[in-house]
């Protein structure tokens, strides 16, 4: 059993790789502008926020749930904005700027997950690109992803995106790749996470490398702090209330200059650790 879990993993792994590298020549890169949706490690996301960041993630997590973010950016709020919803493997997300490069933009992403072994989930999503820019209007990409779960201490993703290579002013886009792993050594309250990511024409020293900590202080209290190699840094908190939730992350840059920060509020179907926990109800 410990073979055959080994050899579909190391199967899946060579499926990814191949689709990779049929596109080494690629052009330039498909960048996915920022805004409403903060950063999450594609090895631990869970719940709505696993449409946009990793597809398999949403084999993992059955449960059904959807969230609404409204952003705080240049003085307003809600002009910036974005709504997620999964259940049952899959998942769909929508989100919408309103001033990106000149452009109003519309973004609509769908999601499919299921796993195909014990603690071994696969998936895929679209992305289409309704509104924006010239250079990102009408455009679209396919995007698959892969996340381990056999530890409970220890998960594993990686993520290819723009499989298609979508083109952008005549010219191919590379496929995209990330790489992520989440893991607990230092006991239950604590989470560490890495994550690099990457074009496939980009060396590993070019890469956008992400580090974080996720905190449990209590439950039903979730903090985290993210940070990259550009010196871009991420607070947030989430706070479950029975079968709700509510959420603030705040983006900032080298020297305290905010780049946004989201409020987000959503429903459960099923109990989650909560900091309200009347007899009957989930305990950690």
């Amino acid at each position: 059993m410990k073979f055959l879990t080994s050899f579909r993993l190391s199967f899946i792994f060579l499926i990814f790789q191949f689709i990779l590298f049929q596109s080494l020549y690629g052009a330039n890169r498909y960048e996915i502008p920022p805004g409403v949706h903060y950063h999450r490690f594609a090895s631990l996301v869970e719940g709505p926020e696993a449409s946009w960041v990793n597809p398999a993630a949403l084999g993992y997590y059955r449960t059904i749930s959807a969230q609404i973010t409204g952003e705080i950016y240049d003085g307003s709020f809600g002009h910036n904005w974005g709504f997620n919803t999964v259940g049952d493997g899959v998942g769909i997300s929508y989100r919408h700027l309103n001033d990106f490069e000149g452009a109003k933009y519309n973004e609509y992403i769908f999601g499919l997950g299921l796993r195909v072994n014990y603690g071994i989930y696969v998936g895929g999503s679209y992305r289409y690109v309704k509104d924006g820019p010239i250079a990102l209007d009408g455009t679209h990409n396919w995007n698959i992803g892969l996340l381990v779960r056999q530890n409970p201490k220890l998960y594993m993703a990686a993520v290819f995106s723009n499989l298609n290579r979508e083109e952008i002013a005549g010219e191919q886009t590379d496929i995209e790749q990330l790489y992520s792993i989440s893991g607990m050594p230092f006991g239950r309250y604590l989470m560490v996470s890495a994550e690099m990511s990457l074009s496939v024409k980009q060396s590993i020293s070019g890469a956008r490398k992400v580090y974080g900590a996720e905190f449990y202080p209590s439950p039903g209290i979730i903090g985290y702090i993210n940070f990259d190699n550009d010196e871009n840094y991420e607070l947030g908190i989430r706070v479950n209330l029975t079968s709700y939730f509510v959420g603030l992350q705040s983006r900032l840059a080298s020297g305290g200059v905010h780049h946004g920060t989201s409020l987000t509020a959503g429903v459960v179907s099923d109990p989650q650790p909560s900091i309200i926990r009347p007899p009957g109800k989930y305990k950690k």
